[in-house]
């Protein structure tokens, strides 16, 4: 399930960056005075939604094929297609939701996406609780009871938020559910233009860390259960950082929509700060805790827990090393798609994550033999080279426009 929960995450992480466009034209368009072009683009938000949407469910529909050529184990495969056959539901209403958060967000009025995503936390715990054992006269379907149930709560999210944004005031004036089937091509080809590299960048990171999941599994079945810890555990602080990155995407783009591109350039690299300091709060967890952190996750009795919990132990040391670099370029992408610059983060990506990283992690751990470790040591190298090299863009980028400004 954490693997195929990985995969899964791949897909829809890829739609939300090219969907987080919606959020930076909506922030331009208001800065400078059109709600109606921001009203447009999240219309067209919504058609990319439903077109991004049906090549991610084909990927979970047809999973088990996949797995089995990358040489996973029977069993590994047979849970995997039971939970990616119903957590696919979740795909489209999520992005329809995403859509709307961006909106809001890119409004500067996160209260109501704040509300619906604690919430919808205990209730994805309910459904998930209630649908995989059985619970209140509801018949136990195991994996796939986990994947419904998420599903049911990502549309649940969905109706909330546009319950709200029909009910505000505010946002009700920008008539974003009117003409829906209306089209507005240039908000559409633009969102498709600059959202394409956004997601392509995503795409080899996500890429990068689901490959490293299948690897672990391939070294074996306690190394891929140990892989998966030590993504839970990152996952959670690296959401705030990823918040970040959304903020410094809006913040900038307002910049850019009030021509300050000082003000844009301030915004930037203000949040890029914050991003370096939490995560360095993040990496001195992580590297005092790493075997506390990985027992949470695991039963004492289980004969295979020991070493898990080893190996889980040694990836969380190695994290906290690499999630400040994640940290950081996930920010710096942030400012810079702010900026509409995605092509050449994408080119960085691509020698970042896969030519540093998954090179220098296959030759560490299946040419040098130091296994799973040695894939994680793979990561950290990809990140902080790319890390790098994503803030020299930004330096260089963001300079060059406040000195054309000015001249």
């Amino acid at each position: 399930v954490g693997l195929t929960a990985n995969i899964v995450f791949l897909g829809l992480t890829i739609c939300i960056h090219v969907l987080s466009i919606v959020g930076v034209l909506v922030a331009q368009s208001h800065a400078a005075g059109d709600d109606a072009a921001a009203a447009k683009a999240v219309r067209m938000g919504f058609w990319v939604s439903t077109l991004a949407s049906l090549p991610a469910m084909a990927l979970c529909w047809y999973l088990a094929p996949v797995l089995r050529l990358f040489g996973q184990e029977d069993e590994v495969v047979r849970y995997a297609e039971e939970y990616a056959r119903t957590v696919m539901w979740c795909i489209p209403t999520y992005l329809y939701f995403t859509v709307l958060r961006n909106f809001v967000t890119s409004l500067s009025r996160v209260g109501s996406v704040l509300v619906i995503t604690v919430a919808s936390v205990f209730l994805n715990l309910a459904a998930n609780y209630t649908l995989v054992f059985g619970k209140f006269g509801f018949p136990a379907m195991g994996v796939a009871g986990a994947g419904l149930g998420t599903s049911l709560v990502c549309a649940i999210m969905f109706i909330a938020i546009g319950a709200h944004v029909l009910r505000d005031r505010y946002l009700r004036r920008f008539g974003v559910f009117s003409d829906l089937v209306r089209p507005h091509w240039p908000s559409f080809i633009e969102i498709l233009r600059v959202g394409w590299s956004a997601g392509a960048i995503s795409a080899v990171e996500g890429g990068l860390f689901a490959t490293v999941a299948v690897l672990l599994g391939v070294i074996g079945a306690n190394a891929l259960a140990a892989g998966q810890i030590a993504f839970n555990c990152m996952t959670v602080p690296f959401m705030v950082v990823y918040a970040l990155g959304t903020a410094a995407s809006v913040r900038v783009a307002h910049g850019v929509g009030t021509g300050s591109m000082t003000a844009a350039r301030q915004a930037g690299r203000l949040s890029i700060g914050y991003g370096i300091c939490y995560m360095l709060g993040v990496a001195v967890v992580l590297w005092l805790f790493p075997d506390q952190l990985a027992g949470l996750f695991l039963d004492a009795d289980d004969p295979n827990a020991a070493e898990v919990a080893r190996l889980a132990g040694a990836f969380l040391a190695v994290a906290a090393v690499f999630q400040v670099f994640d940290g950081t370029q996930v920010v710096v992408v942030g400012a810079l798609r702010g900026l509409k610059d995605t092509a050449v983060p994408f080119g960085i990506g691509l020698i970042g994550y896969w030519a540093v990283g998954l090179g220098s992690g296959y030759l560490f751990a299946f040419e040098l033999g130091h296994g799973g470790i040695g894939l994680w040591w793979g990561l950290a190298a990809g990140l902080a080279a790319s890390a790098m090299l994503m803030l020299l863009r930004f330096h260089l980028r963001s300079a060059a426009l406040v000195r054309a400004q000015v001249a």
